[in-house]
C-alpha cells in the first residue's frame, strides 16, 4: 500500500460528531461510590428533587430597626481639605520628591547658601579602588542582572512616550518596577560591602529604608520646607569628620539668578508639618546619617512647566535631598530654631535612576541661609557615572553591556569612609 500524507482537514466534522453522539448516547449513569457505601450502611437515600418538593417553605419575618445607623467603612479615602490633620491656612513653598528647581544647580546654591566644589574630597578620591572583594566585578554584574532582569515581579509599567510623536500610543509593558530595581540593586551592593567589612559593619553601620525627612528653613524672611524620602539611609555609630574648615568658600560669591527669585518653581502647599522630622531617635546606637541613597524616577519627578528634566536639575536634586537629611538631623540635635551649628555635619549622598549614579558630599556648616560670612560646602562629580550601557533582553537573551566597575568602587569608598 502506498504511504500518503494524512490530511486532517479532509475529515467531515459533522460525521465525526454524529458518530460520537451514537457511541455516547447509550451510556448509563453509574452509581457513585458514596451512594453505594451509604446503602451498605443501611441509610435511606432520597433524591434532591423529591426532598425539595416535600420541604415546607418557612417565612421568617424581617424586623427593621430604624435606630440602627450604617457603619463607617474601615478604609476611608483621605480628603485633602481643611479637615486634614496637616492642613495649614497659610500656604508654604515645599520641595518634595516630585518636583525640581527651575534653574537647577545655580538656584539650589542660592537657595541653600552653598558653595559647589567640583569633584569629591581628596580623602575619598584616594580610597576609590583601594579596596576590593574577591571576584568583585563578577558579583556586581550578578547583582545588577538579578535585580533588573531576573526578578519575578511583573507589574504594569508607566506608559512609553515619544517626544517626536506625542499622539502615538505604545502597547503597555509589564516588567520590574523602577523603585524595586533600585532597592534590590543598592541593598545587594551594600551586602557586598558588608561582606568585605565582616563583623565591623554590624558594630559601625545600620540601614534604614524609606527614611522620611522634613526640614523647615528660612531665607531672607521667606520660610520654605524640604521634605523627601531617603530610599536607603546608612547610619553610623560615629559621625563623619568635617572634610574642610568652616571658612572654606566663604569668599566665593553665589551665582546671580536675577531677575528670578530663589523660590521660583517651588509650589506652595497647604499640607505640611509645622516642625522638622528626622526618622531616627537620639537614643539609637547608630544615629548619625552616613550615606543617603535616593532614587530618581522620570515618571514621577516632573518639571513644573511640563518641560523634560534637565541635567542641571537632576544634579540639583542631589544637593537638595542631601540638605534635607542633614538639616533635619541638625534641627533634631540643636532645635528647630538653630542657625549656626556648633559643629559641621557631613553627609554622603548617591542619586541614581538605576543606570546613572551621581555622587556627592555635603558639609553643613550653617542654617543661616542669608549669611555671606559662612557657607555650606557641597562636593560633587561634574556628571553622573553610568553603571552600564544596556541591561535587558537582547534577541531574547539577558545581556549586560558595557559594565562600568567605577560605580561600585565609589560606593565601596563611601561605605568605608570613617572605618579604619
Amino acid at each position: 500500500m502506498r504511504v500518503t500524507e494524512v490530511l486532517y482537514h479532509k475529515i467531515n466534522r459533522y460525521r465525526a460528531w454524529q458518530l460520537n453522539w451514537v457511541m455516547n448516547k447509550r451510556k448509563k449513569v453509574r452509581e457513585s461510590r458514596e451512594s453505594i457505601h451509604i446503602k451498605k450502611l443501611g441509610y435511606p437515600t432520597v433524591a434532591a428533587e423529591d426532598f425539595l418538593k416535600n420541604a415546607e417553605e418557612e417565612v421568617v419575618p424581617l424586623e427593621i430597626d430604624n435606630d440602627v445607623q450604617e457603619a463607617e467603612p474601615l478604609l476611608q479615602t483621605v480628603k485633602f481639605d481643611s479637615s486634614h490633620p496637616l492642613y495649614q491656612q497659610d500656604p508654604l513653598p515645599c520641595i518634595d520628591d516630585t518636583n525640581v528647581l527651575l534653574e537647577g544647580v545655580e538656584q539650589a546654591k542660592v537657595l541653600l547658601n552653598t558653595v559647589h566644589i567640583e569633584g569629591l574630597p581628596k580623602e575619598i578620591e584616594d580610597s576609590v579602588g583601594s579596596r576590593a572583594i574577591p571576584f568583585q566585578d563578577t558579583r556586581v554584574k550578578r547583582v545588577v542582572m538579578s535585580s533588573q532582569i531576573f526578578d519575578a515581579m511583573q507589574v504594569l509599567l508607566p506608559k512609553r512616550k515619544d517626544p517626536e510623536r506625542p499622539e502615538w500610543n505604545f502597547p503597555r509593558d509589564y516588567g520590574i518596577d523602577s523603585q524595586r530595581k533600585f532597592n534590590l540593586t543598592i541593598s545587594q551592593m551594600l551586602q557586598l560591602c558588608e561582606f568585605l567589612d565582616g563583623k565591623a559593619s554590624l558594630v559601625n553601620r545600620a540601614q534604614i529604608s524609606d527614611a522620611y525627612c522634613c526640614a523647615r528653613l528660612d531665607k531672607e524672611g521667606v520660610p520654605f520646607q524640604i521634605k523627601n524620602r531617603a530610599d536607603i539611609l546608612v547610619t553610623s555609630k560615629v559621625p563623619i569628620a568635617p572634610l574642610a574648615s568652616r571658612d572654606t568658600g566663604s569668599s566665593t560669591p553665589l551665582p546671580d539668578i536675577h531677575p528670578l527669585h530663589f523660590t521660583v518653581s517651588i509650589p506652595k502647599q497647604h499640607f505640611y508639618h509645622s516642625e522638622s522630622i528626622f526618622p531616627i531617635s537620639k537614643m539609637f546606637a547608630k544615629p548619625h546619617p552616613h550615606t543617603a541613597f535616593f532614587h530618581y524616577d522620570p515618571s514621577e519627578v516632573k518639571n513644573l512647566y511640563g518641560e523634560p528634566v534637565t541635567e542641571s536639575q537632576f544634579l540639583s536634586r542631589t544637593l537638595v535631598k542631601a540638605f534635607a537629611v542633614a538639616a533635619s538631623r541638625a534641627q533634631q540635635l540643636y532645635g528647630d530654631d538653630v542657625k549656626k551649628l556648633p559643629e559641621p555635619l557631613t553627609l554622603q549622598v548617591v542619586h541614581s535612576d538605576n543606570k546613572r549614579f551621581h555622587f556627592g558630599v555635603l558639609q553643613l556648616n550653617t542654617l543661616l541661609l542669608s549669611s555671606p560670612e559662612e557657607k555650606n560646602i557641597f562636593w560633587m562629580l561634574p556628571s553622573p557615572v553610568d553603571l552600564y550601557e544596556e541591561c535587558g533582553y537582547v534577541k531574547g537573551r539577558p545581556a549586560l553591556q558595557d559594565y562600568n566597575p567605577e560605580v561600585f568602587q565609589r560606593i565601596l569608598a563611601f561605605y568605608f569612609n570613617g572605618i579604619p
